[in-house]
Parts: structure tokens; sequence; C-alpha cells
């Protein structure tokens, strides 16, 4: 009990003071989940960026940064940790929708902000959360799917990362779109864990089992992975929806080079890095922020690869910068 409340009169001692002025240091904690995949270093890069375009406008800006490795205990002592040194925000993407509830009361009882994002919301109410609209999502996926196919094919599902809410809302989505096109049937369903190689691990391990497969649905992460088991396979690639990564670009452009494939890039955008920056900075400002948000699903063509992003190395990622002012008309709707 002792224990208990020296950590409480810890958490007390932290206690930020109101709006910053505008020549005060901004420390926002970035609480990732892990950093192994193209879309945890694009969301990384993108909220960089905006604290750099932030300091080039007159704010003082730093981000800390720490990595839970997958591991949501690990992700509670972090988000304990940043609310004992004291930074003035905390931007949470959570391995879990309940285990950092206390660590969240924790950090928000010492007046230090919490905003949830990219991997999911939480059950804590006290947390502002940013998301995407996944239902947005799941229409844009399905319908250019079903525009191409005439609204009929037999369809591999790849799904993201078990048990967690992201990925479940993703899914979610994605049947509820599909009810409207009931003559795509999932004929297998694997998951991916939102990585290249296990998915074309997994999908390599079911494909001599498969009947004709002629479309691909998958959480962006996995489409490379998926084409490169079809292709080992001596297969042709089906119609699948890539996601940002460099090497998802560079395959849809290779194909479409050697044999006019056609398809586009739709995923939830790493840029929301940037977007939770600029609202963390707006909410210390002294600006009104709503506690629920959406942040943009954007399409990339064939021609924005070609174009915007022509030169994409593998290890790259695409990604939407979305800057302060974008951020106040168009996230947060400031008046």
């Amino acid at each position: 009990m002792v224990g208990g409340l020296l950590l409480a009169a810890a958490f007390a001692g932290a206690m930020a003071t109101g709006p910053v002025m505008a020549e005060d240091k901004i420390t926002i904690g970035v609480a990732m989940p892990f950093q192994g995949n193209g879309w945890q270093k694009g969301f990384l890069a993108a909220a960089q960026w905006a604290a750099a375009e932030l300091n080039a406008k007159g704010k003082k800006v730093e981000l800390s940064v720490v990595d839970a490795a997958g591991d949501p205990q690990t992700q509670i002592q972090q988000i304990n940790n940043l609310t004992l040194q004291g930074v003035d925000f905390i931007i949470l993407e959570p391995l879990s929708d309940t285990a950092l509830n206390g660590a969240i009361d924790n950090a928000v009882n010492a007046g230090i902000p919490v905003l949830t994002t990219a991997l999911g919301s939480v059950t804590n109410s006290k947390a502002v959360d940013l998301q995407f609209d996944y239902d947005e999502l799941g229409e844009k996926y399905v319908s250019y799917i079903a525009e191409r196919t005439g609204g009929k094919g037999n369809a591999l599902n790849i799904r993201g990362l078990a048990g967690n809410a992201a990925e479940q809302a993703i899914q979610d989505a994605y049947v509820k779109a599909l009810t409207k096109y009931p003559d795509i049937k999932i004929v297998a369903e694997v998951y991916g864990d939102w990585n290249q190689s296990v998915a074309q691990q997994r999908v390599s391990a079911i494909l001599p089992t498969l009947p004709d497969v002629n479309i691909i649905f998958s959480q962006g992460v996995a489409a490379f992975g998926a084409a490169q088991a079809f292709m080992s396979a001596g297969r042709d690639v089906p119609l699948q929806i890539y996601g940002f990564d460099g090497v998802d670009a560079n395959l849809l452009l290779e194909l479409n080079a050697k044999s006019g494939y056609q398809s586009v890039a739709i995923n939830t955008d790493p840029g929301i890095g940037s977007v939770a920056v600029n609202v963390a900075v707006a909410k210390l400002s002294g600006i009104d922020v709503p506690m629920k948000m959406i942040s943009p699903i954007p399409t990339i063509t064939l021609e924005d690869l070609k174009t915007t992003y022509k030169g994409m190395a593998d290890s790259d990622i695409a990604w939407v910068k979305y800057d302060y002012d974008w951020t106040l008309a168009n996230v947060i709707h400031a008046k």
C-alpha cells in the first residue's frame, strides 16, 4: 500500500498546468506498439515531419519515442514512465483496448492528455481518440474489387494481427461491404500478422488446397507476400489492392509494366502520425479538440505511383503529409 501511495504521489507531482505558451517547449510522448513493419516506420516518419514543420514555424516540439516491441505490459510501463517524466502529451498506439486503462488514468490524472490512434481505441473514455473510418475503408476497398470483377469471384482473405481491435474493425468493415456482393465468395482465410513474410509463408502453405482464386483481400501489408506466394507457385497474381509499402508499390508497377495488370493502393494512412502531432499541439495550445476524430483514407493510383511517389525504394512507404492548418480545418474542425 505504501508503494501505491508513493506512486500516486509521483504521478500527482507530474501534474501539468494549462495551455502551453508559444515560447514553451512541447514534449510529446509517442508510445509505439512496435516498429517492425513499414507502416509503423511511416507513422513515425510522419510524426517527425509534422514536428519539424511546426518547429520551422516557431513552435518548439520535441518527440519522446518509445517502442513496446508488441508487449502490452511493456507499453503500460512506458506510459507510466512518460507520465513520471512529465511529458506534455502522450500519443498512444494501444496494444490492448483494456489493459492500458490504468496507465491512461495515471497520465490524465496528472494533467497529461492521452490520444489513442492507429491500432484502435481503448475503453477508457478519458482518452482523446483519433481513428480511421473503417467502414469507409471497407466500402472503398470492396467497391473497387466488385467493379473490376463484376461482383463475382473466389477470394482468399488475409487478415492482420489476431486479437487486435483495429484488425477486427477492418475485417468487420470488409464483411459489411461484402453483403452487397453475395457472388464474391471467401474460400479460405489466413492470418498474415501484418507482415509480408508471414503472409507469404501462410498463403504458400494453403495454396495447393485452394480452388481457383481470382481475388485476394488483405489489410494492405500482406499484398506483396501474397503475390510472391502465387508467383512462386507458378500462378498468376489475382486481383488485389496493394498497401503503401515500397515493395507493394514497386510490385504493382512491375506487374503493370509486364502485363498491363491494373490495381490501386488503398490503406490506412501512416500519415495519421502527422495528424496526431498536430492534434497534440492544438490541444496544448488551448484549442477545443473533440474527443473523437477521423483521419482520411486515401487511394493511391498507378499514375500517382508513377509521378508523386516515383522512385520509392522497397524499404520506403507512401504517406500523406497533413500540416497543422489542414488538421485544424479538416480533422479538428476548429472554429
